[in-house]
């Protein structure tokens, strides 16, 4: 079971009436608090009293005012909760009403000390801090240039790999100049400055093309190296099936419309595939003019697509 904070109040007689309501406020907000008011009785010994809030008190709250700041009995109650302080068995907070922090003693100046407000007592705070709830703000989410290179080695910087997770998962059909970015928008969908976008972009090297930093796009030959990464697939796998039905299927299709229909594949997942083997002159290719989603019109194989498929075998 887990116990309730409990406070010790420390003032003087003089601030009864806002010490009153302080201790009231703890109290009702689930922080266990020992205040003369209520925890003397008629007849008791006020040192044992006193002595008992002390003693089991996890935070020692004294309410430093300019009449309390003089009061003998006040400052032997702190050096009582500076005491336990120093044994790390109590928090000690001087809350201070109507007192700057340069009238502090000097054992307390370099302690934090909330301030009050007399006729807006407002201890929210303090409530918050003495049930240890952190002030500080929830953990927001990496930036996304951090996020692309945690998530995927690929050996370029974490700029140059968010660039290239942009350009792949964005792109609708998997070939060049498809999507196209100017150079403001890019920084701005990475959290990165123009600059280090424009370093990026020229790390990437013949994988991206940029005009003028007004259409910065990706080359065929970028989906081919990074698709593994971030999509179901991988271009050079998706080639060797290419390759293999070119080699063993004399009714294997040679449209690319039709092939994608044949092996189930989108553009978007046929286009790298096909680039692949383009690229490395693997096989002989015509490129589509229709601007459609394809690359590629035709495709037939050569003795360098057995030899492939031969390599792989």
């Amino acid at each position: 079971m887990i116990l309730p904070p409990k406070v010790f109040l420390s003032y003087a007689f003089e601030d009864t009436a806002l010490a009153d309501k302080i201790a009231n406020t703890l109290q009702q907000n689930g922080i266990d608090t020992w205040w003369a008011g209520w925890c003397i009785r008629a007849g008791d010994s006020i040192r044992q009293r006193i002595d008992e809030g002390l003693d089991d008190c996890t935070h020692f709250v004294v309410l430093l005012t300019p009449t309390s700041i003089g009061k003998s009995w006040v400052n032997a109650e702190i050096d009582a909760g500076l005491i336990r302080k120093l044994g790390e068995s109590t928090r000690f907070i001087p809350l201070r009403c109507g007192l700057s922090a340069s009238d502090l003693p000097p054992l307390l100046s370099g302690m934090l000390s909330p301030e009050l407000d007399p006729t807006n007592v407002d201890l929210c705070q303090l409530i918050g801090d003495i049930h240890g709830v952190s002030r500080k703000p929830p953990l927001g989410p990496a930036p996304k240039v951090l996020r692309a290179a945690e998530a995927a080695p690929t050996g370029f910087s974490a700029s140059a790999t968010a660039v290239a997770r942009l350009f792949v998962q964005s792109s609708k059909n998997g070939k060049h100049h498809d999507p196209s970015y100017d150079l403001a928008r890019l920084a701005t969908e990475l959290q990165l400055s123009e600059e280090d976008t424009k370093d990026a972009v020229f790390e990437l090297g013949p994988l991206v093309n940029n005009y003028r930093d007004k259409h910065i796009t990706p080359e065929d030959a970028l989906f081919v190296a990074f698709d593994r990464f971030w999509m179901p697939w991988d271009a050079e796998t998706d080639a060797l099936q290419v390759a293999v039905g070119l080699i063993n299927d004399p009714d294997f299709p040679k449209e690319q419309d039709k092939l994608a229909e044949h092996l189930g594949w989108p553009a978007r997942r046929l286009n790298p595939a096909i680039a692949y083997l383009a690229d490395r002159a693997l096989i002989l290719f015509r490129k589509s003019t229709s601007g459609r989603a394809w690359r590629f019109s035709f495709i037939m194989k050569t003795d360098e697509t057995r030899r492939f498929v031969k390599s792989r075998s």
